[in-house]
């Protein structure tokens, strides 16, 4: 089952330290906060740990007298300013909002697993065409569904936890 946006709310499964984003029908939408480019070195997925490829923060803008980001084709690590809290019992993942498909660009997610925290959830976005994105404007959606509880010892505090790698 997925969560409805009260649900969300009551159950503290998005954290909001500011007022950017917004309950969606069935979501929280996220607001961007920054961007990191990815590419430029050899990127590793060993059996033990993962070894990140470059990521080069994209610097700010203004464009039409806002202020954000102008991303061309490529890869980018999208910070939002919304964090999340996930019990045992629930899963995450992010989708794109419609505007950012309708301009060429696309949110990959990962699941985000039971157990996993941060105060700031990141996500992947490719982008096919050139693309002007505000700071702050609400591009993603995070959404859950409900799971079968997952042991306390088993909960996700893997490398990515509270954005360790993100912050060294």
């Amino acid at each position: 089952m997925i969560l409805n946006a009260e649900q969300i709310m009551e159950q503290g499964l998005i954290t909001i330290d500011n007022a950017y984003g917004k309950p969606a029908q069935v979501g929280y939408d996220l607001s961007i906060k920054g961007v990191n480019k990815v590419g430029g070195r050899v990127g590793k997925v060993l059996v033990d740990k993962t070894e990140l490829n470059t990521h080069t923060p994209v610097e700010k803008t203004n464009l039409d007298g806002k202020s954000g980001f102008l991303l061309y084709a490529g890869v980018y690590d999208m910070i939002m300013n919304e964090g999340c809290n996930i019990p045992s019992n629930k899963v995450g993942l992010v989708r794109q909002r419609s505007s950012l498909m309708r301009n060429g660009a696309i949110i990959t997610s990962s699941i985000f697993d039971p157990g996993f925290k941060t105060n700031n959830v990141g996500t992947y976005m490719i982008v096919f065409e050139t693309i002007f994105i505000e700071e702050n404007a609400r591009v993603a959606q995070m959404y859950f569904h409900e799971c079968e509880p997952v042991a306390q010892d088993k909960l996700y505090n893997g490398q990515w936890q509270n954005d360790k790698q993100r912050n060294k």
